[in-house]
């Protein structure tokens, strides 16, 4: 178990803002950072993952990887590993995606990480998003508002959650 836990809290107004949060995050991210992303369908876990590839100046767009488990985005400035789990709940075949080692020398997004956690990188970001706005339409998803909680576990990541408060002066929890 990590021995540093950290946890800040911020409301985004809408998409665009919880992809600029996300694009700091990807700004500030180094060689094996991982970021866990946890929600419901539609909260904006993809939504965070693209403002990642913002900051990380990926050159590809960034979708949710439900049907593929794990999308590679090359050449920005670090490469960026993005797996959703939503489909899988063997945690031997979510083990034998070697997420554990996916992060070494870029940065690992997993969406709904709760089904795999024992295969996952103990120094992360949590990065909990629970849409303001009950059952949106789908029309207004982008404009409502949606809380962040993000919790760092470990060293590396409780580094970069303090670069993100300092820059956003985050509320503590």
């Amino acid at each position: 178990m990590p021995e540093h836990s950290s946890t800040y809290r911020t409301t985004c107004a809408d998409a665009e803002a919880t992809r600029e949060l996300g694009a700091a995050l990807g700004r500030n991210a180094s060689p094996g950072t991982t970021v866990l992303l946890q929600g419901d369908l539609g909260a904006g876990k993809t939504v965070f993952a693209q403002g990642v590839g913002r900051g990380l100046d990926a050159p590809t767009v960034v979708n949710s990887p439900t049907f593929v488990l794990v999308n590679e985005h090359l050449g920005g400035r670090l490469p960026m590993r993005h797996a959703d789990l939503y489909r899988l709940d063997d945690l031997d075949l979510i083990a034998e995606l070697g997420l554990d080692q996916a992060a070494e020398g870029g940065v690992l997004l997993v969406e709904w990480p709760e089904r795999g956690q024992a295969a996952l990188p103990a120094d992360h970001i949590r990065v909990q998003i629970t849409p303001l706005e009950e059952d949106p339409s789908e029309d207004a998803l982008d404009a409502s508002p949606r809380e962040l909680l993000l919790t760092a576990s470990g060293e590396q990541a409780e580094s970069l959650l303090q670069l993100l408060t300092e820059q956003f002066a985050l509320a503590t929890a």
